[in-house]
């Protein structure tokens, strides 16, 4: 049986009932198996004395909406666990809609890839792509520029600004500079979350 944070030993559930949504994108499935939706990023819940971001609170709501009580299929990529022990998984409902490709057309969530787990990359991006669009959810405030232009790595798809510790490690050949942080949202590319462009 699999403890609060999963055991990589137990084969991972084909489905189960959600029983509690922790934030907009981690969840508790039966038996206390916790789950990071994978290849998205939810807006953050309060912590630490650190107010919520913008629509954590309605990504967390939508959610429980779409899962909670009720029983989601899971599938899986090339790595099941991330380093805090949750299973990494996609999820469905019963009319084949995929929640994190639904979360991030509603704009209450955005792309994280991370490699080797890009199974449904180009769902997750044509979804972001919509949403940014119609400017919907985060896409109202995450489109703000406050700097003249911004490096990404094509490897990790990560987006920095210029003076960021982690941009100046870069190597020359991984760097893509953006002069529109648009372009780089709608390529796929995700915030530092260090400096946070």
């Amino acid at each position: 049986m699999l403890g609060a944070c999963g055991d990589e030993h137990s084969a991972p559930p084909q489905a189960a009932v959600v029983v509690q949504v922790v934030d907009g994108d981690t969840l508790v499935l039966a038996g206390g198996i916790k789950v990071r939706v994978l290849g998205i990023d939810a807006p953050e819940m309060e912590r630490d004395g650190h107010p919520a971001d913008f629509l954590a609170h309605k990504a967390k709501a939508t959610l429980a909406e779409l899962t909670l009580d009720r029983t989601v299929s899971l599938s899986y990529d090339r790595l099941r666990y991330d380093h805090y022990g949750r299973l990494l998984a996609y999820l469905w409902l019963s009319d084949h809609t995929l929640v994190n490709a639904e979360l991030v057309r509603r704009g209450l969530a955005r792309v994280y890839f991370i490699a080797p787990n890009l199974r449904y990359q180009d769902d997750l991006l044509t979804a972001q792509q919509e949403a940014i669009g119609a400017r919907r959810g985060v896409w109202q405030q995450l489109l703000q520029q406050d700097e003249p232009d911004y490096l990404g790595n094509r490897n990790t798809l990560r987006l920095h600004r210029p003076k960021c510790p982690l941009a100046a490690k870069m190597a020359r050949a991984n760097q893509v500079r953006f002069t529109k942080l648009k372009d780089a949202y709608l390529q796929g590319y995700s915030p530092c979350r260090s400096c946070k462009p």
